[in-house]
């Protein structure tokens, strides 16, 4: 296990990832209060995190001041320039030590460390040997945290037998070995992530604990997996980190002037969604970005030669894309107040994701041909994007294609959308031409409701009429519906449990517009579960999503019903009464 951890510490970059995710983790995990973490732009004075209690191996309590580098530590890193190592300790000494210490730290004596992922190399161990010497004193002292003494504090505060246990130990070593394969790599990583965070309540200090203990264990598989190269391990439990995480914090109780634990968990959360981020925009730059603007490349990508695996790795992307631009609308409009320039920049990446999904949506005609009938979530979230960032038009012409598309297919008996789900069950599909297979294959239905209550926003009324016809005459049986939250979707939900919920009926085209509106406002009215929903109360509409993406859950009704106007200015919120 050292070995594994030393290995990911000599990997991790200075910033963002030694000095933000894992270190102020790690002191708080030992026990230390962290008082300082590194800010942009603002100047440091040497010191990249400071923090104050007494470790385990110290006679005494200390004011801990660490100036923390990536990877090993030479010659060229000593002293080539402000940056360095050498100007550096020596800033803490003549500007941090005299000037920042808050009051209630000045008895305490200070040690000064020296942070690395890696290790001091042999060239400028002397170097460090004369410095610390020479400006040692009674009340200051150094000390090196190379990468060996850093995983021998995560083997023992973080990942310890007795802390951890040994079948999550065993889960965690089977995702690292298995980074190559992306669906066991991500089997394991769910059980590892299930056993640390368990859904029994916890004491405070145990909460915290673990929920510091997953997330360094889905940091080190994330790192593993980049060096493999293996971006869809990266996403997918990213974005499944960031659900346990909710639900091991969500019943915490938000009080107008938050205590120091639910500060902490709110810091731990803030963390989790910047993993998300970050390790899903690396996803996307390899992906999606740089193929979007061309004619099939991504479809062609691939490298399948049945078109279901191109359908469903395409709608699988986009899913990945809105979402990943719905998070970014988010925080861009929450922050545009408190962090001005932090908000432009995620402002800046929503609109050029809402273009690429435009790119994508053009250039890979299979998007407009769904295979699924849950492939309605993708269409539902893309349009929810479109709602909340004024651009509705933008899509109108694909949801008009996707109708066409998918009601001739009825007629002609190609690959029409089925609810079937078993991969060999869609590689056959159509099996037959008969309609007990279709009533088979499209018993129920959740995107032809979707389309059609949509369809009524800038689309011809022979063609919405037509549209009706085909589903009449082909899908007769078929149950057409929508699905609701329950009391219970908020305790399971989460953790992938989709057997909960309401299913609301009877929304046939073949009934009209203005009766399945009246349904399922009516549906939105009396189902008022979601709005009782935690993360919805606290306006993450963005994490209910991502669950009903990640586990293949509707989006309910609440969420996509389109506004009375057909004005791309208005834009639907979800409200509680």
């Amino acid at each position: 296990m050292k070995l594994i951890l030393k290995e990911y510490l000599a990997s991790l970059k200075e910033r963002g990832d030694l000095d933000k995710a894992l270190l102020p983790n790690l002191l708080s995990a030992m026990g230390l209060q962290v008082l300082k973490t590194p800010m942009i732009g603002t100047r440091q004075d040497g010191v990249d995190i400071s923090a104050v209690g007494q470790l385990p191996d110290d006679d005494r309590k200390y004011l801990y001041l660490l100036c923390v580098k990536a990877g090993d530590v030479g010659r060229n890193d000593w002293d080539a320039g402000p940056q360095s190592v050498r100007p550096e300790l020596q800033e803490i000494l003549d500007v941090y030590i005299g000037s920042k210490i808050a009051k209630e730290h000045h008895d305490l004596p200070i040690k000064i460390c020296l942070c690395m992922g890696g290790e001091l190399k042999e060239t400028v161990e002397g170097n460090w040997a004369g410095f610390t010497q020479k400006n040692a004193t009674s009340e200051v002292c150094f000390e090196l945290w190379n990468g060996d003494r850093l995983a021998g504090f995560m083997e023992r505060s973080l990942l310890a037998r007795e802390l951890l246990d040994e079948a999550a130990r065993r889960h965690f070593q089977k995702a690292l070995a298995m980074v190559n394969e992306p669906e066991a790599c991500y089997e394991y990583t769910r059980s590892f992530v299930a056993i640390v965070l368990p859904p029994e309540e916890m004491k405070d200090k145990e909460r915290l604990l673990r929920l510091r203990q997953a997330y360094i264990g889905l940091h080190v598989i994330c790192a593993w997996a980049i060096e493999a190269r293996s971006l869809d391990v990266v996403y997918r439990i990213s974005e499944l980190g960031l659900l346990f995480c909710w639900d091991a914090m969500r019943e915490q109780p938000i009080k107008p002037k938050p205590t120091k634990h639910q500060a902490a968990l709110t810091e731990i959360l803030d963390q989790y969604v910047r993993l998300y981020l970050m390790m899903s925009e690396l996803y996307f730059e390899k992906v999606l970005y740089p193929h979007a603007e061309t004619l099939h490349a991504l479809t062609v990508s691939v490298k399948s030669r049945e078109a279901v695996d191109a359908n469903l790795a395409m709608f699988d992307l986009l899913g990945r894309a809105a979402t990943r631009a719905i998070w970014t609308d988010l925080f861009g409009k929450a922050l545009s107040e408190a962090n001005p320039e932090f908000a432009r920049s995620l402002s800046e990446q929503t609109a050029k994701m809402l273009d690429v999904l435009v790119a994508l949506i053009n250039n890979n005609p299979t998007l407009g041909s769904p295979f699924k009938d849950d492939h309605m979530i993708e269409a539902a979230l893309v349009m929810y994007l479109a709602q909340q960032t004024s651009s509705g038009r933008r899509f109108m012409p694909w949801f008009h294609a996707m109708a066409e598309n998918t009601s001739f297919a009825l007629l002609t008996n190609a690959s029409y959308p089925t609810c079937f789900r078993d991969y060999n069950d869609l590689l056959a599909h159509p099996a037959s031409n008969e309609q007990e297979y279709r009533d088979e294959a499209c018993v129920g239905s959740i995107l032809y409701p979707y389309l059609f209550v949509w369809l009524q926003y800038g689309a011809e009324q022979s063609f919405i009429e037509e549209f009706s016809r085909r589903l009449s005459e082909k899908i007769p049986n078929c149950t057409h519906q929508a699905w609701f939250p329950d009391e219970e979707t908020d305790q399971k939900v989460w953790r992938g449990d989709t057997y909960n919920g309401i299913c609301v009926t009877d929304l046939s085209p073949s009934r009209g517009h203005a009766e399945i509106a009246d349904t399922l406002n009516l549906a939105i009215k009396e189902c008022g579960a979601i709005f009782e929903m935690t993360a919805m109360k606290r306006g993450l509409v963005p994490l209910f999503l991502t669950a009903c993406r990640h586990y293949r859950l509707p989006i309910p009704p609440t969420l996509w019903m389109p506004p009375q106007s057909d004005s791309d200015v208005v834009q639907v919120e979800p409200h509680s009464e």
